[in-house]
């Protein structure tokens, strides 16, 4: 029997494909797959086997959790910090993530809804009948306020201008393009001004959320949102979250979910706006509710959850869901070594022809005709490592957009093709301008 070839077939030379992956991941892996199969080999900030296929998919998130290990480069510490979940492997990451999960889901995520309604009716009262915005300012800006007060638990008033500030700052600096090329090529030196800056910006939010813990465990009143929930969470043994565990683990859920959701909404503005028999059949749906503050209700209505999927599914905000390799694993034919990366990648399997027919239209009813599976449709990863705000992140922008549709009318300006371009670390269209009117 011949031995299968030891890697997939891809590139040879490597230095332009870092550069190509920051600058569009979409185009990049959808050229790599069409010119070389499933699997490939690309470098992206490191040798990765890409797999967009669902046999491939599957392989990697079903393999046994010490299939895999964690080592972030520092350009990722430096922003997730090295106490985070993101940043664990093997039982620490088992235990820790059994300790974090439930403040996302269930009875704890449902008492979150009525902060999230509330920050969104609070944002319209501040437009002006007529006024002309842009969807991605204006989505990040009720996306913010959700997750200071939802996550991290700002419940007075003074408090939030200073944590927009460090918030947006910590944003900025880690979304600088001069960053996210020093990341790619592996510049880690501290006095380097990106790494500087970002470093600097860290600190500062730390040093509010380390003030909000100490006021916290001072005053001991027990509060519904997610910071105290994790302060209140103990592991086997009786112990809790160090304050270093704490900040680390805020900071990798703002960073997970805070653009991730004001992106999806303004890509929801996007496509609506440029799909009107979409938009009247999502507004009929809603204006049936008779009303936008039965939350239940919106997480419930089922064209909602199509949009919402659609929107996911075009573009994706993680458009490759990387593991390192601990062991060897057999994918697809090939034995990828231990030390290497492997990646599902969802922005090719999501243009995938065979799951989603016309794939590159938007069509909210694929997701009503039939339901995919856990490898068909990723934009939130999967296994055993699957984004741990998945279920917050749809909660959240079924609110928003209820709250939004049942108070407002919004017209799109720009209806030509869609342009995407790089928002800091992730990817949006160019521009969403919407004009606004009260209903």
């Amino acid at each position: 029997m011949s031995t299968p070839p030891r890697l997939p077939p891809g590139p040879k030379l490597r230095f332009w494909q870092p550069l190509a992956y920051g600058h569009s991941p979409y185009r990049f892996f959808r050229a790599m797959h069409a010119r070389y199969g499933d699997p490939f080999t690309v470098r992206t900030s490191a040798l990765t086997v890409v797999t967009a296929h669902p046999e491939g998919i599957a392989q990697i998130f079903t393999a046994p959790a010490d299939t895999f290990h964690v080592a972030l480069p520092k350009s990722q510490q430096r922003v997730l910090g090295r106490q985070g979940l993101s940043g664990m492997s093997g039982e620490a990451h088992r235990r820790t993530r059994k300790l974090i999960s439930p403040c996302f889901h269930g009875e704890s995520l449902r008492g979150l809804g009525g902060t999230i309604h509330a920050s969104a009716v609070e944002a319209l009262q501040g437009w002006r009948d007529g006024a002309v915005w842009e969807a991605k300012d204006a989505m990040r800006d009720i996306g913010l306020d959700v997750i200071l007060k939802t996550v991290f638990g700002v419940d007075q008033a003074a408090r939030l201008a200073p944590f927009r500030q460090a918030v947006l700052e910590f944003a900025a600096a880690f979304g600088n393009p001069a960053f996210l090329l020093s990341a790619l090529l592996g510049i880690e030196r501290d006095d380097w001004p990106p790494n500087r800056r970002l470093d600097n910006a860290r600190a500062g939010l730390g040093m509010l959320l380390r003030e909000n813990i100490a006021e916290r465990r001072a005053g001991g009143t027990a509060r519904a949102d997610i910071l105290s929930r994790l302060m209140e969470a103990r592991f086997d043994d009786g112990s809790g979250f160090s304050d270093d565990a704490l900040v680390d683990n805020l900071i990798t859920n703002l960073v997970a979910g805070h653009e991730t959701s004001a992106l999806s909404l303004a890509w929801a503005f996007a496509w609506l706006g440029r799909h009107p028999q979409a938009a009247e059949r999502l507004q009929a749906e809603i204006d049936g509710l008779g009303g936008d503050d039965d939350i239940a209700a919106i997480q419930a209505l089922p064209y909602l959850d199509a949009v919402v999927k659609e929107c996911l599914r075009l573009y994706p905000a993680v458009p490759d869901v990387v593991r390192m390799l601990a062991k060897p694993l057999q994918l697809r034919g090939y034995e990828i070594p231990a030390g290497m990366n492997v990646a599902a990648c969802s922005a090719v399997l999501h243009m995938n022809p065979e799951i989603y027919p016309e794939p590159e239209r938007f069509n909210p009813e694929r997701f009503l005709r039939r339901s995919v599976g856990g490898t068909e449709f990723i934009p939130f990863g999967g296994g055993d490592r699957i984004c741990v705000g998945n279920h917050f992140g749809v909660f959240e922008v079924k609110i928003v957009l209820a709250v939004l549709l049942t108070r407002g009318r919004y017209t799109l300006l720009e209806k030509g093709p869609l342009k995407v371009a790089r928002h800091g670390f992730l990817m949006a269209p160019t521009s969403v301008r919407v004009r606004y009117q009260a209903r």
